[in-house]
């Protein structure tokens, strides 16, 4: 029987459990996901043309997008292929070998994000939390730059984590606000003894990388997260281009905020000229929304982190 179940402010029909979400009786989804059957390798073969690849830090294919027309099919190699329609139905056709797991996990922070994203949403690659303050924030970075490991020294000590990697931006009467979507944090081993001085709680997620998982199911509830008001944002600098020994916060253009925004908003197909338009005019708009929009460079240390902490604090309470 199908389940229901809420992540961001969508519901996802599911046939399949995704214990990672919390369930929902309300049955008005956007998004229905389901398993299904054949070689995923031969979809392609079927009209599809491939129109953008992701690589990792050596240069190697991670992943990548078919298309035709609105229709897509989004390919991790040695794993599994996504195939998702116009009308938003996700099916699944995994590889001999992957875990259930594992599919949960490429579902619930790669495909949903990244359909969320193609449909004209604000999805972007980021971290925010909470802070004990009662203002939220977000750190924007690609993956390495140090987002989980700083959000979750921040709930270590007191904030209320609203995402460890991907948010959803929404503008309204309040500004700009925030929902996270799988509620959890990720970490490599080092950081999540620094951080947290012990694994309790944390598990293994992926054959493909050394980073553990922790689920936060005291934040998971049968309702709509509430979004959050965004007080600022800081643009994280890359850790493996630019090294420093001291920590510096300073302000961001309007213009170099947005092109950094974009880069980082999730879809399908980053190519596709409606929704590069729909970035421009989602970021657009949230930057006239006089967020406060910072460039944060600091040195990669675990034993810097509090000072990291009191910084951001410091320029938070002062705007």
């Amino acid at each position: 029987m199908p389940g229901f179940f809420r992540i961001f402010d969508t519901t996802v029909r599911s046939e399949f459990p995704l214990p990672e979400l919390p369930e929902t009786a309300a049955q008005d989804f956007a998004v229905s996901v389901k398993m299904g059957t054949g070689d995923p390798e031969q979809l392609a073969s079927q009209g599809f043309e491939r129109v953008f690849d992701w690589f990792d830090y050596h240069d190697r294919v991670v992943c990548w997008c078919d298309r035709k027309a609105d229709e897509y099919l989004f390919v991790f190699p040695y794993t599994a292929s996504f195939h998702i329609t116009p009308d938003n139905l996700v099916t699944c056709y995994s590889l001999e070998g992957s875990s259930m797991q594992l599919l949960r996990h490429l579902l619930l922070n790669q495909i949903i994000p990244r359909l969320l994203g193609t449909r004209g949403r604000l999805v972007l690659h980021a971290s925010a939390v909470t802070l004990p303050g009662g203002q939220s924030v977000a750190f924007l970075g690609n993956s390495g730059y140090g987002k989980s490991t700083l959000v979750s020294s921040f709930h270590r000590h007191g904030a209320q984590l609203i995402n460890d990697d991907c948010i959803l931006l929404e503008c309204g009467d309040n500004g700009v606000t925030a929902i996270g979507g799988l509620v959890g944090i990720r970490l490599f081993p080092d950081s999540v003894n620094a951080v947290f001085n012990e694994a309790t709680g944390f598990t293994d997620y992926t054959p493909y990388t050394d980073k553990q998982q922790l689920f936060l199911k005291e934040q998971a509830v049968d309702k709509p997260p509430e979004p959050c008001v965004l007080d600022a944002m800081f643009l994280l600098n890359d850790p493996k281009k630019e090294t420093f020994d001291k920590i510096d916060i300073e302000p961001v253009a309007g213009s170099q905020a947005m092109v950094a925004m974009i880069y980082s908003a999730f879809s399908l197909d980053p190519s596709d000229k409606k929704m590069i338009v729909s970035n421009f005019q989602n970021v657009g708009q949230a930057i006239s929304e006089n967020l406060r929009i910072y460039k944060l460079q600091y040195p990669r240390v675990h034993e810097r982190l509090p000072d990291v902490r009191e910084a951001v604090c410091a320029i938070v309470e002062s705007g």
